[in-house]
């Protein structure tokens, strides 16, 4: 250190000094230098008392400067060694660092990620916090629709403040609710225990979460594709409230759901059980070639998912406990139950899933199955409902398409000549209500509700980075019946578009 030179320089001096034989000139020089030395000390005495006057709130072990420093004042600091004043100065600020690496090592963290909000956490790593969350303003256009429910509008279809917290390596918590559309609807309200800290082999969730069906569903909402789902995700549920063990058998290649549910009904978010049934839910999905080193391959993944249950209501009003109805791209409601008519026994669905990513392609298919017994008056039946949906979509400034989103290699910034990522979207979709459901307007009324909806869309997807994007699609969806007299519905041709904020 630079003290310990002058030390060791202000010793040798004096004892160089203490020699007769040395000439008087350089005696003069040796006394200059002291003097250079003495003015040294000082400034750095001046330092140390503003750094104590700065830290006189803080406590330090000060234990060894008692020591060194002597009891009286200035009068009595004169009488100490050059080396000896150098120590004290020298000993004070080592303490100075000590108390400001202590300081360091047990302060929070924090940091902020463009699109996953500020975090806080804890100097051990054991406890921590993240607030993010999101905020999607549409606008709807229809052209040529007909009947109720087609009105041009703006809406704040979501704003979702979302809170995670970490408490030690065994729990972490998660809580979202969306104030969107004008309601307050809690989303997402659990608690992760994990058994295994650090690995991903298995944890167990309770609370209110994604049921795990339906790959559109299960992806993230301010990372879906397009401003609104597809016919698919009228079969499953929205939300569910239960327990679910899930993990990765091998860490990227195959990961499971498997969960004891209340049974929320589709399109819906379940709040509480009405009856005393519980749904069983699972679900697995791998990437069956991510090992072969062939990276045309890497991207395939393949799952199945499904949920068995038992659901009962009754014929009066709003007890049904079954589906409040399927919605069109569009948000229009296309299809309801009539008055009356309520679960009695069985649903189940089966899923099947796909994508694959290479590059800047992605693809996502899915097929849901799904089969409820229902009945009104005296009579009961098996309705067995389907739907399908194939996506292709293609980032054309180059980045790699994801499940999770685009990343733009280079954020919006006219000034540098750069402005994000832009994607082209495709999706054909469509949903089959069971025959028997209109059979002598028994259970569905033809004059108010569609045998099936087939969508076509297209769309683009401007990314000024993750935290800002923009979408523009356009759909049309087809009907068979659901109109006066039992005609088909007027196509619905809506223009839809999003702007999308993540903080």
């Amino acid at each position: 250190m630079k003290q310990t030179y002058l030390i060791t320089s202000a010793l040798g001096l004096s004892l160089m000094i203490a020699q007769p034989a040395f000439a008087d000139a350089e005696t003069e020089a040796l006394k200059k230098e002291i003097k250079m030395l003495s003015a040294r000390i000082a400034q750095l005495e001046k330092i140390q008392k503003s750094q104590k006057k700065q830290e006189q709130a803080n406590a330090q072990p000060a234990g060894d400067v008692a020591a060194l420093a002597p009891s009286a004042g200035t009068s009595e600091k004169s009488k100490l060694s050059v080396g000896q004043r150098l120590a004290i100065v020298e000993r004070n600020q080592e303490v100075a660092q000590e108390v400001e690496k202590t300081k360091a090592s047990t302060a929070p963290k924090f940091e902020y990620t463009v699109g996953r909000g500020l975090s806080i956490t804890s100097a051990d790593k054991q406890f921590g916090m993240r607030l993010a969350g999101y905020m999607q303003a549409d606008n709807r256009t229809f052209f040529n629709s007909g009947g109720a429910g087609t009105t041009n509008t703006f809406v704040i279809r979501s704003a979702r403040p979302v809170i995670e917290t970490k408490l030690t390596d065994y729990f972490d918590t998660r809580a979202m609710v969306d104030f969107g559309k004008g309601t307050t609807t809690l989303l997402d309200a659990y608690g992760d225990f994990h058994p295994i800290p650090g690995s991903r082999l298995i944890n167990i969730r309770g609370g209110e979460f994604k049921s795990p069906i339906g790959i559109e569903r299960w992806q993230g909402e301010s990372d879906v594709l397009f401003v609104e789902r597809g016919q698919t995700t009228n079969l499953v549920p929205f939300r569910d409230i239960g327990l679910m063990a899930h993990g990765q058998l091998i860490p990227d290649q195959f990961e499971y759901q498997i969960a004891v549910l209340n049974g929320a009904n589709d399109l819906q978010v379940n709040t509480g059980d009405v009856d005393n049934s519980k749904d069983y839910a699972g679900r697995i999905f791998v990437h069956p070639l991510t090992w072969s080193g062939v990276r045309v391959l890497e991207g395939l993944g393949l799952g199945v998912a499904g949920t068995y249950g038992t659901h009962q209501g009754t014929a009066a009003a709003g007890s049904s406990n079954l589906t409040a109805g399927y919605a069109t791209f569009g948000q229009r409601t296309y299809f309801t139950y009539k008055t009356g008519v309520y679960a009695n026994g069985v649903q189940w669905r089966f899923n099947p899933q796909l994508t694959y990513y290479y590059g800047p392609l992605g693809i996502i298919g899915e097929y849901v199955a799904n089969e409820q017994e229902v009945k009104v008056g005296n009579s009961q039946d098996k309705l067995h409902n389907k739907a399908w949906e194939a996506i292709a979509t293609y980032v054309i400034t180059g980045e790699d398409a994801s499940f999770d989103g685009v990343t733009p290699d280079h954020n919006f910034d006219p000034r540098n000549n750069q402005w994000g990522a832009f994607e082209l979207m495709g999706r054909v979709s469509q949903l089959d209500v069971d025959k028997k459901a209109f059979s002598g307007s028994l259970y569905a009324d033809p004059l108010v509700s569609s045998r099936s909806a087939f969508e076509t869309t297209l769309g683009g997807s401007w990314y000024f980075s993750r935290a800002v994007k923009l979408n523009l699609d356009f759909s049309r969806t087809k009907f068979d019946a659901g109109f006066n007299s039992g005609r088909d519905h007027p196509d619905e041709k809506a223009v839809l578009s999003r702007a999308q904020f993540r903080f």
